[in-house]
């Protein structure tokens, strides 16, 4: 059975959760596995991912902290994402390093002079936008906040104050990043 994303949060919402979560199962799971394994993870890693995405999931709905109009596959995913960066970050600060791993080859040296190039670049990038674009795209991005969550955190009037803001700051990085052609070649490498 198909459900649309109203009918996913109503059932949910009444306490109608065993077909609806196997419909998430069955149409967003996939796409994490997807995701999970075109970065480096298993099919394990991915269920226990997308396991804890949809309990994040289930949460926000139970706590009416999500908006009704919320896209689910979207918003299971993103959070599958962060999750799956964190996981990666955390593994790659408690795995042992052989000591041939500091035997770096040429394209390595050269790989970690871009990524840090990169990070300069966005710094720079960043830092021209404002506090406040700063801040808000912080939010809507890396912490995948809603723009309700963000609206609250801001101060913002009401949510599509929020989404304006959200689309204006992500128009001015983008015009920024258009000006510096040497910048845009560097993040599109």
């Amino acid at each position: 059975m198909q459900y649309t994303d109203k009918d996913v949060i109503s059932a949910l919402k009444k306490g109608n959760d065993n077909a609806v979560l196997a419909f998430l199962y069955k149409s967003v799971l996939p796409k994490v596995k997807h995701y999970i394994k075109g970065n480096k993870g298993n099919e394990d890693e991915a269920k226990d991912i997308f396991q804890d995405a949809v309990i994040i999931f289930y949460k926000k709905i139970k706590l009416d902290q999500l908006p009704d109009d919320v896209n689910i596959t979207a918003y299971i995913c993103r959070v599958a994402k962060n999750l799956w960066i964190n996981r990666a970050k955390r593994m790659n600060k408690t795995t042992e390093i052989p000591d041939d791993d500091f035997l770096h080859t040429e394209g390595d040296f050269l790989g970690n002079i871009i990524t840090e190039e990169k990070k300069t670049a966005l710094t720079t990038l960043l830092s021209e936008i404002g506090q406040e674009c700063q801040t808000l795209l912080k939010y809507s991005v890396y912490d995948s906040l809603s723009m309700k969550e963000i609206c609250k955190l801001m101060g913002y009037s009401s949510e599509n104050v929020a989404k304006t803001y959200n689309y204006r700051c992500k128009q001015k990085l983008i015009q920024l990043v258009m000006k510096n052609k040497a910048i845009e070649n560097l993040l599109r490498k």
